[in-house]
Order: structure tokens, then C-alpha cells, then sequence
């Protein structure tokens, strides 16, 4: 099962008004700036406002006209997400944002214990300012096992970020300033006022909640679902 946060647990709340109010809290992230499919230089703005509004958009997949929204709340540390990542991720994305479906949303929510899912989500963000956060998102992911044991996890994310195709001076002012820091807060506090207590966790299309790394099946059955009910075939 998925680690839950150290902090008491809430009362369970009803799937469709924890969906709901993820939903609203995350409905236009930061800044409300429609997703580009990638930017124009993949160096880190110097500006935090910048900063932010490119990170919080870049965050995002698929076309702005999907008839629905997939939201993962999710922990670059967590051993449950990453092996959603392994397992389903890919199927899940060819099936529904390549083909114009859904669009897909990550939102942070490190665990208080897991050391390092706070520099890690600061590494993604930074590299989403550049217009590269999927390529980090995915080498975070794919390289856990290295960055969460190395001796300094920063180098592992500025060499990450090189491989990514993001200047790599840029990007270490990004961490070394903390340039993401509203960001994450905003995404952790908005989880917590949503009710989530554990990674990953998913909403579907403003409606069904999906709690753990389900199996592809499972989370085809629930998206597949949410399309039926809005008179979309499924893929």
C-alpha cells in the first residue's frame, strides 16, 4: 500500500468532493497560462514570477481541448509512484493525451519521509522553467535508485538537467535559490486541504478518485468510465 504522511490522518471524505476540490485548487495552477508544448530556450529564467508560470505549466500534457483531465498527486521518491511510472504510465499516456482524451496534470506532495522528494520536485520544476520538466520528471523516476543514495543529489540533478537539454547554470541558481518554493507549497497545502494523505493519487475527469499504483486495467476501466459517462469512446 501507499506510505501515508506523518501527519493524523483526516476522515475519509466522499471520492467525487475530494476530486472537486483537487480540481479547484489545481484548476489553473499558479498562473493560469495555457501548456506550451515546449519553450522557446531551455535556459531558467532569472525572474521567480517567470520562474513559476513557466514550471507550473510545463507541468502539464495533452491538448487543452480534452474533454477530460487526469490530476496524479505524486512524490519523485515514493516507491509506489515510481512504479506506476514503470508499469502504467506509458500505456495510460499513449492511450489518452496522445490521442487527444485527456489531459494530464502533475501535482507534488512529498512525503516528510522521504529526505529528499523536496529537492527532487524542486529539480523537475526547475527544469519545467526551461520547458523540460518531462524529460527530468522521467529521469528522476527512471535514476531513483542513484539521486536518493548519492552523497550530493544536487550534482546527480544538475547532470540530470544537462541530459535533459537545460543550461546547467541556470538551473543550479533555480535550487541553489529555491525559485520553486511557492510552487511546491501551493501543491502540497492544496493536497492537504483536499484530504490526500498518500502517493500517488489520481482524479479522473473532476469525479473519480484512484488511490495506489492500480494496475493499467484498473485505471483504464476508471478513465474509460468518466468518458462513457460523457458519451466519448474510449480508446
Amino acid at each position: 500500500m501507499p506510505r501515508s504522511r506523518s501527519a493524523p490522518p483526516r476522515a475519509r471524505r466522499p471520492r467525487a468532493r475530494i476530486a472537486g476540490a483537487v480540481l479547484a485548487l489545481v484548476g489553473a495552477g499558479l498562473s493560469g497560462v495555457p501548456y506550451a508544448a515546449a519553450q522557446e530556450s531551455a535556459t531558467v529564467p532569472a525572474d521567480q514570477t517567470e520562474i513559476l508560470e513557466r514550471a507550473d505549466r510545463d507541468r502539464a500534457r495533452g491538448d487543452t481541448a480534452a474533454p477530460i483531465r487526469i490530476v496524479e498527486i505524486s512524490d519523485f521518491e515514493c516507491p509506489y509512484c515510481a512504479r506506476f511510472q514503470r508499469e502504467s504510465a506509458r500505456a495510460l499516456d499513449s492511450l489518452y493525451v496522445e490521442t487527444g482524451k485527456a489531459r494530464w496534470l502533475w501535482i507534488s506532495f512529498p512525503n516528510s519521509t522521504h529526505p529528499r522528494a523536496w529537492s527532487a520536485i524542486e529539480a523537475a520544476f526547475c527544469a519545467g522553467a526551461a520547458g523540460r520538466f518531462w524529460q527530468m520528471h522521467d529521469l528522476l523516476f527512471e535514476r531513483r535508485e542513484e539521486w536518493t543514495r548519492a552523497e550530493d543529489p544536487n550534482a546527480a540533478f544538475v547532470a540530470y538537467a544537462r541530459e535533459a537539454g537545460v543550461d546547467a547554470t541556470s538551473f543550479a541558481d533555480c535550487l541553489r535559490n529555491d525559485q520553486t518554493a511557492p510552487l511546491q507549497l501551493a501543491d502540497y497545502e492544496s493536497a492537504l486541504r483536499s484530504g490526500i494523505t498518500s502517493t500517488p493519487f489520481f482524479v479522473v475527469g473532476d469525479s473519480v478518485a484512484i488511490r495506489g499504483a492500480v494496475s493499467t486495467d484498473r485505471f483504464r476501466s476508471a478513465v474509460d468510465s468518466v468518458l462513457a459517462a460523457r458519451g466519448i469512446d474510449p480508446p
